[in-house]
């Protein structure tokens, strides 16, 4: 049973989500005129404020129209990005809202009638400039973090805090060597769907995979490029490593050095304000984690710049994200531009042809492998909006409206249905550190 309840939009603070002006005209008209033809064949059910229906009544998926005419204006209007808005304002509803984006996303992508501000902002390759530069007196600096509240992050996340993606215990592993020598371990699913529970062991043993690619132990001196909000450096810290981290956000500042000192951690991480660029000083080994989620592939880029300065032979990088397997999908180009309204300005994800390229341009580092974790990061996405949507008066509690609870919700389901539907893969990669190569103009090396 689906409950659309009159919702009230607070458009001081929301204005792009006021009704449309002029709704019902000819191109909303002929955006829902084609949804309603092609509902059958997509397996949707639209149901109607007055009892109609189009689709099949037991079709897979439902979607329930509490503003019809502001619906179909918003698509036509904007696209996905209004298919996102819509539900903000609380025009539809659904009982599975991943089922939903999977489903209207990639139609809405390829409808003519709709607009494709995705496309006007990317291109067609997705390949557009991303955002995620900000000045401090002097060059653009690029960010690795979000911009997410702790607070926010607490309403749905375990106890580690930590928003990457987790690994199960359970989930078989295959292990294989591609032509280029370099090795691919993939893990499948887990065996049968995690609980919430299970999530925090889940993320110290991602956090510890990745560690051990980085080949993190006693004495190691370890650079963490994204500290997050304080797991990965104190799990380095707990095997012996000489860590040094840091933030651009000094309320994760505050966070960070509190659960430092609360786990006696305190004098094995050295923690400061400031950027990775920053850093001097040769290291062991670099970790980062999801480095591109506020500049895209700028963010990768800065990672693999500070590796290459600060790694010296046998130095390794390990490097956790989620990457396009091939060119951005439509519908993955037209949600990055809802994300980067309301939730990042990252962009499309980086090409996983695209980051190996990067690496191979740096001038000491080897791709050596990856750890495939998509299956594992979908089921994570999974357990956040579970726990999200059970913490509804929390978030209120704390501030968070409920147009910014559906956005929010609106955002985990469509990082799931990326991940469940193959249009992005979440991976872990090692490179390792050599000589510097240098490289001719012709682009041979030498």
């Amino acid at each position: 049973m689906v409950r659309v309840e009159p919702q009230t939009v607070d458009l001081e603070r929301w204005p792009a989500l006021a009704p449309p002006s002029g709704p019902g005209g000819q191109p909303s008209a002929l955006v829902a005129q084609a949804l309603r033809r092609s509902a059958r064949e997509l397996g949707v059910r639209i149901d109607y404020p007055d009892s109609s229906a189009a689709g099949e009544y037991d079709a897979p998926v439902r979607v329930v129209l509490r503003e019809p005419d502001h619906f179909w204006a918003r698509l036509a209007d904007a696209g996905v990005v209004g298919l996102g808005e819509s539900f903000m304002a609380g025009d539809w509803a659904t009982p599975d809202l991943c089922a939903a984006i999977a489903v209207l996303a990639p139609w809405i992508a390829s409808n003519a009638d709709c607009a494709h501000p995705g496309e006007r902002a990317y291109g067609r390759e997705g390949r557009g400039p991303a955002g995620g530069g900000r000045r401090r007196g002097g060059p653009v600096a690029v960010e690795l973090e979000d911009s997410v509240p702790g607070a926010l992050t607490s309403l749905y996340t375990d106890e580690t805090m930590s928003t990457a993606g987790a690994v199960f215990a359970s989930g078989a592993r295959t292990r294989a060597r591609l032509d280029d020598g370099t090795g691919v371990v993939r893990l499948e699913a887990p065996a049968a769907p995690p609980h919430r529970t299970d999530l925090g062991d889940a993320q110290r043993r991602a956090a510890d995979t990745l560690l051990t690619l980085a080949g993190i132990g006693e004495g190691t001196r370890a650079l963490v490029a994204t500290p997050g909000w304080g797991e990965l450096p104190m799990r380095a810290a707990e095997r012996g490593a000489h860590v040094r981290t840091m933030t651009s956000s000094t309320e994760r500042l505050a966070t960070l050095g509190s659960r430092f000192t609360a786990a006696g951690l305190d004098e094995e991480i050295s923690l400061f304000l400031g950027a990775p660029s920053e850093v001097a000083g040769a290291v062991d080994s670099v970790v980062a984690v999801d480095p591109g989620i506020t500049a895209g592939s700028a963010g990768h880029a800065e990672v693999l710049a500070v590796a290459a300065r600060l790694l010296g032979p046998g130095g390794r990088l390990a490097l956790q994200t989620t990457v396009s397997p091939g060119r951005p999908t439509p519908a993955v180009v037209e949600l990055a531009a809802w994300e980067s309204r309301y939730v990042s300005e990252a962009g499309p994800p980086v090409g996983w042809s695209e980051l190996v390229e990067m690496v191979d341009r740096a001038p000491c580092l080897t791709l050596r492998g990856r750890v495939e974790i998509t299956a594992h990061h979908a089921e994570t996405v999974r357990l956040w909006s579970e726990t999200f949507a059970q913490r509804g008066r929390d978030a209120a509690a704390l501030g968070f409206d409920a147009v910014y609870r559906r956005m929010w919700s609106f955002h985990l389901a469509a990082l799931e249905t990326g991940l469940r539907s193959g249009w992005v893969e979440s991976v872990q990669l090692l490179a390792t550190a050599g000589e510097a190569v240098r490289r001719r103009a012709d682009g041979r090396t030498t």
